[in-house]
C-alpha cells in the first residue's frame, strides 16, 4: 500500500468516525430533545437545521466522503490484494450504501416532507410524532452504525496491511 493511499485511508477513517459521531448525537439526544420542547419548536428547529446544513462544512465532508469512498473501492479492488483489499472495498461500500444511499433514499425525503409543512400546523405535528421521529431516527441510527463500521473496517485494513 503506497504512502499516499495509506494517508488517504487514515484521513478517511477519521472522517467516517467524525460523521458517525454527529449522527450518534442526533440519534442519542438531539432528536429526543427536539421532540420534548414545547409546542412545535422541535419541528421548526429541524426545518431550520435542514436548510443550514446544506451550507455547512459537514455537507462538504459528507459529500466528499462519498467520492473518496468510491475512489477507495475502485483503487483497492484494482491495486490491492488479500484482506486489506476486501476490507477497504467493504468499508467504502458500507459508507456508500449505509450512509449516502440511506440518506438520499430515506432521510432526505423525510426532511423534504417536513419542509413542506407549516411548523405550527396540526398536520406537521402529526407527521412529526407519528412518522418523522420514528423513521428518521431509525434511518439515522443505520447511518451511525454504517459510519462506525466503515471506520472499523478501514482501521482493520490499515493494521493488517
Amino acid at each position: 500500500m503506497s504512502l499516499w493511499f495509506l494517508l488517504l485511508c487514515a484521513l478517511t477513517l477519521i472522517a467516517y468516525a467524525a460523521i458517525g459521531g454527529v449522527f450518534l448525537a442526533f440519534s442519542d439526544f438531539i432528536m429526543r430533545s427536539f421532540d420534548l420542547v414545547k409546542n412545535q419548536a422541535g419541528i421548526e428547529t429541524m426545518q431550520v437545521l435542514n436548510v443550514e446544513i446544506m451550507r455547512s462544512i459537514f455537507m462538504v465532508l459528507f459529500m466528499g466522503l462519498a467520492v473518496i469512498s468510491l475512489f477507495i473501492v475502485v483503487y483497492a479492488a484494482l491495486n490491492l490484494d488479500g484482506t486489506p483489499r476486501r476490507l477497504l472495498v467493504l468499508a467504502g461500500a458500507t459508507y456508500l450504501l449505509g450512509v449516502f444511499a440511506v440518506t438520499a433514499a430515506g432521510n432526505v425525503p423525510l426532511n423534504n416532507q417536513l419542509a413542506g409543512l407549516g411548523s405550527t400546523t396540526s398536520q406537521a405535528l402529526t407527521f412529526w410524532k407519528e412518522t418523522y421521529m420514528t423513521r428518521w431516527v431509525t434511518l439515522n441510527s443505520v447511518r451511525t452504525l454504517a459510519c462506525f463500521l466503515a471506520s472499523g473496517l478501514t482501521l482493520a485494513a490499515l493494521v493488517i496491511r
